[in-house]
């Protein structure tokens, strides 16, 4: 079917530049391509290619979610090749190269315009600012700890520009020889941004050469006798020829160079980049690229703009593992954007080829856990529960109620596998008597938010059994079809009752049918489902505990279900205090404040709760939620 579509728009596209547009059922983008004729790029989705079987496999994931296909014409094919990357970091498609490059890396920034410059770490480099900045690093954790250890050796202020003109004394950083407190006038200016050139050549890589420079102060502080200034150099070179021992690793030739190496084995592809300055490594980072429906070759020529375009441009060589279909298109647009010529070479040989399998050698090795594809959990529920369409926004309904009073629920969301918290609300139960009924709660809540203003998920949960979606049905019996979504309840499994003896997992009810359904207790999608019962239930309790801070003031009076306004301010005109009104009667409510019985009974039973809160005190020393 997909291919059809992609053959009817054929007729229409031109052999012209451009970029096309790949969307599916739901109208969203899932791959942008760049063709130098865009008619005949787009016709190879529509026929068998002489492609690796893993590739192509890929490709015809894609292609068999493909329901439309749009395109825009540029002037020229480097014209495509930097719009296919805005697009790609707009839309963030599926099957294409993600570097997740939207995540603020952390920088190291020296603020060279200054006249005592400040080192600090910061997540948006302002290439407008007169600053030097260093990176990205992909830890932020890590960076903190370089920082640290950095100011050992190069002991710059990391404090504000106001902090600096407005302290008289040396700060804790100064204390600890961190800094050189420039602001209680401890050094010079030209002392200081001589030290901060220091830094400067360390990160260009002449680490070495920063090193004989502190000896040599060192000897001639000691020479001069003064040994203070010399201990204090001596530990700086001390600390600075440690960590150049540390960083040994040489290069060919003492070039500046990238190395960027690619590996797929047919599952998700990562791209490791080395960075080597002056012939050392000083940094590597591995990216995971995702389920990206791209031969290598393709996968680097869109890593390559992705990579270097919003961040340092690139060095004069960068090593590719894979040379991309168009090496001399993409090193005029890499050259562009460093202004000046850059070369990309696959090596064959000698250190260069060393580096490379280096580079390969990391990027086989993932950094992290590799976390699974949201929308294949979700493609995994619909298939595992019948569903007749894909869940892409879930609901679940959690009721609870502290100690027998007080019930309350809340209705939180998901949308895409992930939190949705525009669409969390949470409900005052408003039909109930003293006594707590949880499956009459649910009723009345999955009837309120169904009948609302805002669409159905297409999926919702109810926590609880077979009792709770009974219930959820019979709510929605009046509802029109279209304000009917699909339904489930997940009911909390039970812990072993002795030692090493198994316990009951969560189990998933369905309509219709009487067993749960055959979800084994690690499936990523039962866990998927737990996550969003569990933040339904957090978000209950949120609830509790704020009421329980408005419990000894006139405001919990607003949380009361079915009291507005004007019957608040009766009850409060003839009772004159909360403390009185806790201790009427409904009776006394509705004889002396004019307010009917009904509302009278339900403000006495929240009081009621609410006197329960405080009589329990912290919330943590509450009965567990039902």
């Amino acid at each position: 079917m997909s291919s059809e579509i992609i053959r009817a728009v054929l007729e229409h596209l031109p052999q012209d530049p451009g970029v096309y547009l790949m969307k599916d059922a739901a109208g969203k983008i899932i791959y942008v391509g760049k063709a130098k004729r865009l008619k005949a790029r787009v016709a190879s989705y529509a026929r068998e290619e002489d492609a690796p079987s893993w590739y192509r496999q890929k490709v015809m994931a894609m292609v068999a979610r493909v329901e439309a296909v749009d395109y825009i014409v540029t002037g020229s094919e480097k014209e495509a090749l930097l719009l296919e990357s805005t697009l790609i970091k707009r839309h963030r498609p599926r099957y294409n190269v993600d570097l997740r490059d939207d995540k603020s890396y952390p920088y190291f920034r020296l603020s060279l315009q200054d006249e005592f410059p400040r080192f600090s770490l910061v997540r948006r480099p302002d290439a407008g600012d007169g600053a030097r900045y260093f990176g990205p690093f992909e830890s932020a954790g890590a960076a903190r700890k370089t920082l640290h250890w950095l100011q050992r050796i190069f002991p710059l202020r990391r404090c504000s520009d106001s902090a600096l003109k407005g302290r008289a004394r040396p700060c804790l950083d100064a204390q600890m020889g961190r800094c050189l407190a420039p602001c209680a006038g401890r050094i010079s200016a030209e002392e200081y941004q001589a030290l901060a050139r220091q830094l400067v050549a360390f990160f260009a890589g002449q680490g070495e050469a920063v090193a004989a420079e502190l000896e040599r102060k060192m000897r001639q502080a000691a020479a001069d006798e003064q040994f203070e200034r010399a201990a204090v150099l001596r530990d700086r070179w001390q600390a600075l020829t440690k960590t150049l021992e540390r960083q040994r690793v040489s290069a060919a030739e003492g070039c500046d160079l990238d190395v960027l190496g690619l590996h797929d084995d047919g599952g998700v592809s990562r791209l490791a980049v080395l960075k080597v300055r002056s012939g050392r490594v000083v940094a590597s980072q591995v990216h995971d690229l995702g389920r990206a429906a791209l031969s290598p070759e393709e996968a680097l020529s869109q890593a390559l703009v992705a990579l270097y375009r919003d961040a340092a441009p690139p060095p004069p060589l960068v090593l590719v593992s894979h040379m991309p279909p168009e090496p001399g298109l993409l090193a005029e647009v890499l050259a562009e954007l460093a202004g000046r010529r850059v070369e990309l070479r696959k090596p064959q040989r000698g250190d260069k080829k060393g580096l490379m399998e280096l580079a390969l050698i990391n990027a086989a090795h993932p950094r992290r856990a590799e976390a699974a594809d949201p929308a294949d959990i979700l493609e995994g529920l619909q298939r595992k529960l019948g569903l007749t369409r894909l869940p892409l926004d879930m609901e679940c309904v959690d009721i609870s109620h502290l100690g027998g009073r007080l019930t309350v629920a809340s209705v939180v969301a998901m949308r895409g596998g992930r939190p949705h918290k525009a669409h969390y609300r949470r409900y005052k139960v408003l039909s109930l008597g003293p006594e707590p009924d949880d499956y009459a709660a649910m009723a009345e809540v999955v009837g309120r938010r169904l009948s609302g203003d805002r669409p159905p998920p297409d999926l919702l949960v109810v926590d609880g059994g077979r009792g709770q979606l009974s219930m959820a049905l019979k709510a929605m019996e009046d509802l029109p079809e279209e304000r009917r979504p699909q339904l489930i309840a997940l009911a909390k499994g039970r812990a072993g009752e002795g030692e090493g003896r198994p316990g009951e997992p969560d189990r998933v009810y369905l309509p219709g049918r009487k067993n749960p359904a055959a979800l084994k207790p690690r499936d990523p999608e039962l866990l998927l489902l737990m996550r969003l019962r569990d933040e339904a239930h957090r978000f209950a309790i949120t609830y509790h505990r704020l009421l329980r801070s408005k419990a000894l003031t006139r405001s919990i009076l607003e949380e009361a279900p079915g009291v507005g306004p004007g019957k608040r301010a009766r009850l409060f005109r003839a009772f004159g205090s909360l403390a009185a009104l806790k201790k009427a009667t409904a009776r006394e409510m509705a004889e002396r404040a004019g307010v009917d019985m009904t509302t009278a009974q339900k403000v006495e039973a929240f009081l009621a709760g609410v006197a329960d809160l405080q009589a329990f005190g912290r919330l943590d020393s509450l009965p567990p939620p039902e």
